[in-house]
């Protein structure tokens, strides 16, 4: 941006200053705040008037007369693209995401449900973990499990341990050796081709293979499009969502709530995510920087997932624009990492 060069050493040392200790401890900071915590070699009065000029160029501002200063959103984005340092994670905090996550998880929706735990739990904030798009995931099995003379139980499997299923109700008698028979036509028809490669126009040709009325057969492949258009589905894992009430920032209710009922809107959180996600880089959308009202005092860091640019999926964390940027963007790519070898062992050469 063209005001990445308005700042000399001296104003970015003391921006940075006041950023830190502001994320440390909320309340606005002063000259003297930060002549005491920081060797600048510089006195109060210097330190004012650099103030003075960082807050007519717009990186910070006064809450009020006679108080210090707090970051606005053009002093942190200035911060997390010139001056964040991404801290390292410490080595008890990357062994504690490590044996949660060496848990054997065997279905992709469980291992996305605790990654977005963990990241809520490490950082402190509400975390969202959006779900790739499985078109191309393979069908593994369909099982056809008669559970009473007029009621069957439709089962798909697919690739990464995805399990969906669906009951239906006829009118009519099917014997466990007609039931079997089915089973075995649909995987030899259906089993092992991708999701996206699924069509419905086989009923005629299940029905040649095994003497089952055109109406049951019907309902079991209606059953097992249903069980695909729901392994398709893009799902949405959010934790830590009453987090926010930590933050003095949201200690008024109305506001507080206004951000609670804006995080229980799963579409919306999603297409924000999602939207902001670029590749496998790390994006930033600050306060103002977000197009919903609600969200003009909170900030979103995402960053997406997948193996080789396959099945990607959205990483994020959602918390107040005092946030430790840093510690989030170490947490999110380590997680990353972890997920990125999941998902690589639970779908092996799969797409």
């Amino acid at each position: 941006m063209v005001w990445e060069n308005e700042l000399n050493e001296r104003k970015r040392t003391i921006l940075k200053s006041i950023i830190d200790n502001y994320i440390e401890s909320a309340q606005p900071v002063g000259s003297r705040t930060i002549a005491r915590k920081h060797d600048l070699g510089l006195g109060s009065a210097t330190i004012r008037n650099e103030m003075a000029d960082l807050e007519e160029l717009g990186y910070i501002t006064q809450p009020h007369t006679s108080a210090g200063r707090i970051p606005s959103d053009k002093g942190y984005r200035f911060y997390v693209d010139n001056l964040m340092q991404v801290q390292s994670l410490a080595q008890e905090e990357m062994m504690r995401i490590r044996k949660a996550m060496d848990e054997r998880i065997e279905e992709i929706n469980k291992l996305f449900r605790k990654a977005s735990h963990i990241i809520s739990k490490i950082t402190g904030y509400t975390s969202v973990v959006v779900s790739p798009q499985l078109s191309r995931t393979r069908i593994k099995s369909i099982q056809l499990l008669k559970i009473d003379e007029k009621s069957i139980l439709v089962v798909v499997v697919a690739g990464g341990g995805i399990v969906k299923n669906k009951l239906i109700h006829h009118d009519q008698v099917v014997e466990e050796a007609q039931l079997a028979k089915l089973t075995q036509a649909a995987n030899l028809f259906l089993a092992d081709k991708t999701i996206g490669q699924m069509t419905m126009p086989v009923a005629v040709e299940l029905q040649r293979e095994i003497n089952i009325p055109a109406e049951v057969i019907l309902a079991i492949l209606e059953s097992v499009d249903e069980c695909i258009r729901k392994i398709e589905t893009v799902d949405i894992y959010l934790e830590g969502v009453t987090n926010i009430l930590n933050y003095p920032e949201f200690s008024d209710l109305i506001k507080a709530r206004e951000v609670l009922d804006l995080l229980s809107e799963e579409d919306v959180i999603s297409d924000m995510v999602r939207s902001a996600a670029k590749k496998h880089q790390v994006d930033f959308r600050i306060g103002s920087e977000n197009q919903i009202d609600e969200m003009k005092d909170l900030s979103v860091i995402t960053t997406s997932y997948g193996v080789e640019g396959k099945n990607v999926g959205t990483i994020g964390v959602i918390g107040p624009t005092r946030m430790t940027y840093g510690k989030v963007v170490s947490s999110i790519q380590y997680i990353r990492e972890l997920l990125n070898k999941e998902i690589l062992r639970l779908f092996g050469d799969d797409p």
